[in-house]
């Protein structure tokens, strides 16, 4: 990373960004041209994990599928943009943001135990005080729930450090 001051490195930096997030932009290797599509995730990231685990569900066909069973391996992105800076002159305005960028192996959830974990995963992004949640058995049977094993991954921000003291 060429701006090595807005790197963030630790475990619990990364965590709370992708707990921050709302939108994951997942990127595949496409035919003539890269393929990128916006998508809700929810993620995992124990204690004894090195790395996060993220969760998408969806139709069980598309571009998206065809992509990943051509070519399972992904790169993604979430970020969130805080703040603008409209500043004088206009070339030092800036936006305060957080993102995690990584790549990994994208591959479908089969064990029906996984696949309700990993959408209760996904609702917990966007209601982290609800639950348990139920899903409607016909529902879930024919949503397909992809599952990205991060192997890679770098936080950065541009946000202002706290004063020291």
């Amino acid at each position: 990373m060429r701006r090595g001051e807005r790197a963030i490195e630790s475990k619990d930096g990364q965590k709370a960004i992708l707990e921050h997030c709302r939108v994951c932009s997942l990127a595949f290797s496409g035919d003539e041209y890269p393929y990128v599509i916006p998508l809700n995730y929810g993620f995992v990231w124990n204690e004894d994990q090195e790395m996060p685990v993220l969760y998408f569900h969806g139709a069980p066909v598309g571009t998206k599928i065809e992509h990943m069973e051509r070519d399972n391996r992904v790169a993604f992105c979430v970020q969130n943009e805080k703040e603008i800076k409209i500043l004088e002159p206009a070339c030092r305005s800036t936006m305060i943001y957080e993102s995690v960028c990584g790549t990994g192996r994208l591959s479908r959830v089969a064990a029906p135990g996984e696949k309700g974990e990993a959408l209760t995963r996904i609702m917990q992004q966007y209601d982290p005080e609800g639950g348990p949640y139920e899903f409607a058995p016909e529902v879930a049977a024919r949503t397909t729930v992809l599952c990205l094993r991060v192997e890679t991954l770098t936080g950065k921000s541009n946000a202002p450090k706290p004063e020291q003291p």
